[in-house]
């Protein structure tokens, strides 16, 4: 009798321990749940560069850029599950965007700022997905998405200001020779015609 007794009060006891186990992480969850859907992650009125006047009509060839920036201010004052959507969209981008990188912006900087906003958007994804949010490290990851895709811009913007002016350079110098041209020609007219 005392062993039934015992036998039947430690199965009664197994129950109670499981379903109290089950329970907890369930009310725990729904919990972070409620504070996440209120909660917006990300920078108010986030800004980034302009571009020149001149990396413009480059980048108007690259309509990818333009979904990248899209997206890139869409993850900023949302919830966190706007930035799971839009976290997914902005890995696609960044991933078409590595793949067709026009020529004229395909230098070695460009690239590994590319690749450095890719990384961060994958960043900013994982967190988003986890199964426990940090809250600091998302907010964290959206700053460093924004710094990463602001760098990219201005990488974008001295390139075609290093172009403008390796251009003048090169017509300055083409001008010069020009006029050498034409001062040793006169020189030489000038001489052969008081010969």
């Amino acid at each position: 009798m005392k062993l039934k007794f015992l036998f039947f009060s430690s199965i009664c006891l197994l129950f109670v321990l499981l379903s109290c186990i089950d329970n907890q992480p369930v009310a725990s969850s729904l919990q972070i749940d409620q504070v996440d859907d209120t909660k917006l992650f990300g920078q108010a009125d986030t800004m980034l560069p302009d571009f020149s006047e001149s990396s413009e009509n480059y980048i108007s060839k690259w309509p990818v850029f333009e979904d990248l920036i899209t997206e890139v201010l869409a993850i900023n004052q949302a919830s966190l599950k706007t930035i799971q959507q839009r976290s997914n969209l902005l890995v696609s981008r960044l991933d078409s965007l590595t793949k067709n990188i026009p020529d004229t912006l395909y230098t070695q900087p460009i690239y590994a700022r590319v690749i450095i906003t890719k990384t961060r958007a994958a960043i900013v994804k994982q967190l988003a997905n986890k199964d426990r949010l940090d809250t600091l490290a998302m907010q964290k990851a959206i700053v460093e998405m924004n710094l990463a895709t602001a760098n990219l811009i201005i990488q974008i913007n001295e390139k075609f200001e290093k172009d403008t002016q390796d251009n003048s350079v090169k017509n300055n110098e083409r001008k010069e020779k020009q006029v050498l041209k034409k001062r040793l020609y006169s020189d030489y007219k000038s001489s052969s015609d008081n010969k």
